[in-house]
């Protein structure tokens, strides 16, 4: 797309997050042929699609720790080559028990132009950005005049066949990474939050890694499932609108998942990240991972969205009893905490600096 100079949203904070690189791809097929001895009854037992081969998978293993520092050609980045650290140390590399990788955010968009350009521009200067898919839900093209900004990656607008939620979870061919950010086109996030969620994606990658939680409550009164927004310590989803997954649910929702789910959906237009939820708690037994405090993450001023209608709960609530019946339980594991930074609240020396200065 046409690009231009556009008024760059100031950063949120001055603190450095991670090194600017250029776009590089995630390593694909990596395992080799002991996968199929280490791992046969799994392929063939657990639910999924045992019948393609996948690129990566959440579930690969994870090498030795001694990769970090053999001679391992597969980019390790540890934390001050090995000797650990915090605060500019921490911000340098990216640590972990993985290789170094980058992330590529998937924004699903319907006719606000400018809500749209104001969320692309702040994604500015975003540490381990591989790309940008703008997913255009409208079946009115981008306007002719429509300037797309200048963010130092690429943004690559992707014309969807129809109006579906269900876009946002397609497998799609530009995708080069593992890790995928799903975000609404109004939601507001800072990059340390951004940057941090990706940090915990990384050791939690069978599972949603996001912002605003949520969970499903038994109605004492009726019976049957009720989706619940309000605050709470228990938490068995969180939405993606903000949220962290591995590009191979992607292809599980859109291939192997029932249809009836994808169609319901598509009736109500919402569900999509219920759906999702659903679908990954199904596969690992597990629940999603919340990180950080933030309970909502829509932006000031933003139109009206399709979460606001009256109806919305109400469709929520339906959603969650029928995949119940699709699935033949309810898959919706509860999680009783969410994730900071490991020194977050720490009381540290005044010569010392934390990982972040907000989380």
């Amino acid at each position: 797309p046409q690009k231009t100079d556009v008024n760059i949203a100031d950063p949120d904070t001055d603190e450095n997050l991670g090194p600017i690189e250029p776009p590089f791809p995630s390593v694909v097929f990596s395992r080799n042929y002991t996968v199929a001895l280490t791992t046969g009854y799994e392929l063939w037992n657990v639910w999924g699609d045992p019948f393609s081969l996948y690129s990566n998978l959440p579930t690969n293993p994870i090498l030795p720790t001694e990769a970090k520092f053999s001679g391992s050609q597969l980019g390790f980045r540890p934390i001050s080559g090995g000797s650990g650290g915090s605060g500019k140390e921490f911000s340098e590399s990216l640590g972990g028990n993985h290789p170094r990788e980058q992330f590529t955010i998937v924004m699903l968009t319907y006719e606000r132009e400018q809500v749209l350009l104001n969320s692309l521009s702040r994604l500015y200067g975003l540490p381990y950005l591989n790309k940008v898919i703008v997913v255009w839900n409208s079946p009115k093209p981008p306007s002719e005049d429509l300037r797309w900004p200048d963010i130092k990656v690429p943004i690559q607008v992707i014309r969807a066949e129809k109006n579906s939620l269900n876009n946002r979870f397609l497998p799609y061919s530009e995708i080069d990474t593992e890790a995928v950010l799903s975000v609404d086109d109004d939601a507001h996030l800072r990059h340390d939050e951004i940057v941090f969620g990706f940090r915990v994606w990384r050791d939690e990658r069978d599972r949603v890694v996001g912002f605003p939680g949520r969970y499903h409550a038994w109605d004492l009164n009726y019976g049957g499932w009720l989706y619940n927004s309000n605050y709470s310590c228990e938490l068995s989803m969180v939405l993606t609108g903000a949220a962290f997954f591995h590009k191979y649910y992607a292809s599980i929702y859109s291939h192997v998942m029932p249809q009836a789910i994808r169609d319901k959906v598509d009736e109500y237009m919402n569900c999509e990240d219920i759906a999702m939820n659903f679908l990954v708690s199904h596969i690992t037994r597990k629940p999603p991972v919340k990180v950080t405090s933030r309970w909502t993450f829509r932006c000031p001023g933003c139109p009206v969205s399709l979460s606001e209608d009256d109806s919305h709960f109400t469709e929520r609530h339906s959603c969650i009893n029928f995949f119940t019946q699709v699935y033949g339980y309810n898959p919706l594991l509860n999680t009783q905490y969410r994730v900071d930074s490991v020194l977050f609240k720490t009381r540290l020396p005044h010569d010392k600096q934390k990982c972040f200065k907000f989380i």
